[in-house]
C-alpha cells in the first residue's frame, strides 16, 4: 500500500490547478475580460496568489478550447471573432440553450424564480446606468440560474464552454442598446418559467440569442 504523502501530494497540486482554472473561467464568463483587453502570466499570479505554474497550464486549456489566444509572448487575449465562427457559436448555442430552457420550465418551483426575478432586478438597473461590468455579471446569473435547473450537468458544461468563447463580446452589445432589448426577452422567459411553459421559454431565450447575433454581426462589421 503506498504511503500517505505519495497519494496527497499530485492531488493537491491537481486542485491547485484546477482552481486557478475555475477562477480564470470565471473572470471570463462575468465579464472580466473584453476583447482588445491582455492579461500576462505574472499579472494573474499575483491576482491569484500562486506561482506562474498553474496559471500557465489553465491558460493552456482555455486556449486549447477556443476561449484565449496568445496576443504575444506571454500575453493573452480574447480570440477574434469571426463571421463564420459567430454563426457555427450561435447555431449550437440556440440548440443546447433552448434545450436547457424547456427542460427548466418543467422543473421550475418558487426558489428559482425568485433568484431570476432579483437577477432581473440587477439587470435592468445596470442597463439604466449604464453598468457594463454590473450588467455582464447579472446576465451571467440570470442564464445559468436557468441552465442549472436544467438538471444536467452534462448540458451545463456544453453551455459553459459555449459561453467561454462568445460571452466577452458581450461587452460589444451595450451600445447599440441591445442590453434594454435583452431584458425585455428575459421578463419573457421569466414569465414562461414562472407559467411552466417550456415553448414560451426556449423561444424568449432564441430571441436574446438571435439579437445578440444580429448586433454583433453589425458591430463587428461581419455583414456578408
Amino acid at each position: 500500500m503506498p504511503a500517505l504523502n505519495e497519494i496527497v501530494t499530485p492531488l493537491r497540486k491537481e486542485t491547485l490547478q484546477d482552481g486557478v482554472h475555475r477562477k480564470l473561467c470565471e473572470l471570463i464568463l462575468h465579464g472580466g475580460l473584453a476583447p482588445g483587453q491582455s492579461i500576462t502570466v505574472a499579472s494573474l499570479a499575483s491576482a491569484f496568489g500562486v506561482s506562474p505554474m498553474p496559471v500557465r497550464e489553465a491558460l493552456t486549456r482555455l486556449t486549447a478550447a477556443g476561449a484565449l489566444t496568445v496576443v504575444s509572448g506571454r500575453t493573452i487575449g480574447i480570440p477574434r471573432l469571426t463571421r463564420e465562427r459567430l454563426d457555427d457559436l450561435t447555431r449550437v448555442r440556440l440548440e443546447v440553450e433552448q434545450a436547457a430552457a424547456r427542460w427548466a420550465a418543467e422543473r421550475s418551483d418558487a426558489a428559482m424564480i425568485e433568484t431570476l426575478r432579483a437577477a432581473l432586478g440587477r439587470l435592468q438597473d445596470a442597463e439604466q446606468g449604464g453598468e457594463v461590468a454590473l450588467y455582464l455579471r447579472a446576465n451571467y446569473d440570470f442564464h445559468f440560474t436557468v441552465y442549472r435547473h436544467a438538471g444536467s450537468e452534462l448540458m451545463l458544461g456544453i453551455i459553459e464552454n459555449l459561453w467561454l468563447q462568445i460571452s466577452p463580446y458581450f461587452h460589444m452589445l451595450q451600445s447599440s442598446g441591445n442590453y434594454r432589448i435583452s431584458n425585455h426577452q428575459h421578463e419573457a422567459m421569466l414569465d414562461a418559467l414562472e407559467a411552466h411553459d417550456p415553448v414560451g421559454a426556449a423561444g424568449a431565450l432564441a430571441a436574446d440569442i438571435h439579437a445578440a447575433y444580429g448586433t454583433l454581426v453589425e458591430t463587428l462589421g461581419l455583414l456578408d
